[in-house]
């Protein structure tokens, strides 16, 4: 993993960072790692990411079965998806908008079909 630091509580950021202690993005994963000192909030991971990898950019959490969980220091890892990859937007309204390769040919098949 090629991980870089970059930064913690910083001024720049729209929100002040008050729990963060560390922060470090591997942008060939696209993992935002956000060392805490157990009391963040979803506004300063927001700001972070908005700050790292762009307003734009969707990243998620991953919760792992009980079995995988590994829970030794206050960290939490967002993933930040690619402009293609698929994630549930509970606030979209309407149809949803077919975009990767995959998903054009099965709307195809899909619709093909009847």
């Amino acid at each position: 993993m090629t991980s870089r630091p970059v930064g913690s509580r910083r001024s720049d950021y729209p929100v002040k960072l008050t729990a963060t202690l560390g922060i470090w993005f591997d942008a060939e994963l696209g993992l935002l790692s956000v060392e805490h000192d157990g009391s963040i909030g979803w506004e300063e991971l927001q700001a972070i990411k908005d700050h790292v990898a762009g307003a734009q950019a969707v990243a998620i959490e991953v919760y792992p079965p009980a079995d995988r969980v590994v829970n030794n220091i206050a960290m939490r890892h967002l993933w930040v998806l690619g402009p293609g990859d698929w994630w549930p937007d509970l606030a979209r309204e309407g149809a949803p908008v077919v975009v990767t390769l995959r998903e054009r040919y099965l709307a195809a098949q899909i619709g093909g079909a009847a």
